[in-house]
């Protein structure tokens, strides 16, 4: 029941008006996403008729909170009173003679659920892969992008076809980072297949950390912590592709590795988990969605299930390649008549 009523609550906030991200002046907040970037901060609404630009009136953030934090908890309470006086009850729309099976207030709301998620992916899907739509940056800007790759003791085929898949990624100076969720011997087989893939070259660097960012390993002094922190800062910005291999800490831990590491050397950051195969054009296609709406702080990748996802290891990929290039031909271009 606490479940079917969070989704409902959460689904109460999806609808709710977004509160103001931040003040005027404030610096601008990062969202979690994959990839993401800085919110941009509120722009002014130009006047009619060329008249003098007028600031976005907002409703006060600590009261636009206070209504959705009411308005969701109600909700919730209220779905949660209904499936319980239902349980309490006994009440059924349909059920067979001895209750073998039934159907009550319970499973609607979870088919409602699940068909207003479907719905709303159906609509999103479709906006996003509507006919003609060209693929394309939207700016001559130069955004950097990094891929950070989490990594936990994972199956070596899928990790070389993510190695392999990330190499293929038609986006130029793409830096690759991916971090060891744990530095014992029995962990060194990935960082073995790193160098079979991506090494062998000096772009490609890699450091076996004994400790990580919030937890010193055995022996480790407060210099040497130090030292190790520094360590991994260099080995990620200076390597186009690199590997840490840290003491375990989980998958958060590995994820605020490279995103410490990382810290504003580059525009964008993407994620992906060692068992996924990336198809050549997903980054530019997800800088694109990124790009063309300032307030679209993450973007998801389009996740299929592994009989659909290993396509992209054949024939598609030569596709995608080409698209991918196509498109930052024109964005070249762009940038070449701005300079």
């Amino acid at each position: 029941m606490r479940s079917v009523a969070s989704a409902f609550a959460a689904a109460l906030t999806w609808w709710a008006p977004p509160p103001a991200l931040h003040r005027d002046g404030a610096p601008a907040p990062r969202l979690p996403g994959w990839p993401w970037r800085p919110l941009p901060l509120p722009r002014a609404q130009a006047g009619r008729q060329g008249g003098p630009a007028a600031p976005l009136q907002h409703m006060p953030v600590q009261l636009t909170t206070a209504l959705r934090v009411v308005g969701t908890s109600l909700f919730a309470l209220a779905v949660l009173g209904g499936i319980l006086a239902a349980y309490v009850t006994g009440y059924q729309f349909i059920h067979t003679e001895k209750h073998y099976l039934s159907f009550g207030l319970y499973g609607a709301i979870l088919g409602l659920h699940l068909l207003i998620q479907s719905l709303f992916a159906f609509l999103e899907h479709r906006r996003m892969r509507r006919a003609g739509q060209a693929l394309k940056l939207p700016s001559p800007r130069r955004g950097s992008v990094a891929l950070c790759i989490a990594a936990y003791q994972e199956d070596p085929d899928y990790l070389r076809k993510c190695l392999r898949s990330a190499q293929r990624i038609s986006f130029p100076d793409l830096k690759v980072v991916m971090v060891v969720d744990g530095n014992r011997q029995e962990d060194a087989y990935m960082l073995d297949i790193f160098h079979e893939v991506l090494g062998g070259t000096e772009q490609a660097g890699f450091f076996v950390w004994r400790s990580n960012f919030h937890e010193a390993g055995e022996g480790e002094t407060e210099a040497s912590l130090r030292e190790g922190m520094d360590r991994v800062r260099d080995v990620v910005r200076a390597s186009t592709f690199s590997c840490i291999m840290q003491k375990w800490g989980g998958k958060r831990e590995v994820m605020y590795t490279a995103f410490k590491a990382l810290g504003d050397s580059v525009d964008y950051i993407q994620v992906c988990d060692s068992d996924t195969v990336l198809d050549p054009a997903c980054t530019i296609e997800m800088l694109r969605v990124l790009e063309e709406d300032p307030q679209v702080g993450g973007v998801g990748g389009d996740v299929q299930p592994p009989g659909k996802g290993m396509a992209v290891e054949d024939d598609q990929v030569q596709a995608a390649q080409v698209r991918a290039m196509e498109a930052w031909s024109v964005h070249q271009r762009h940038v070449s008549r701005e300079q």
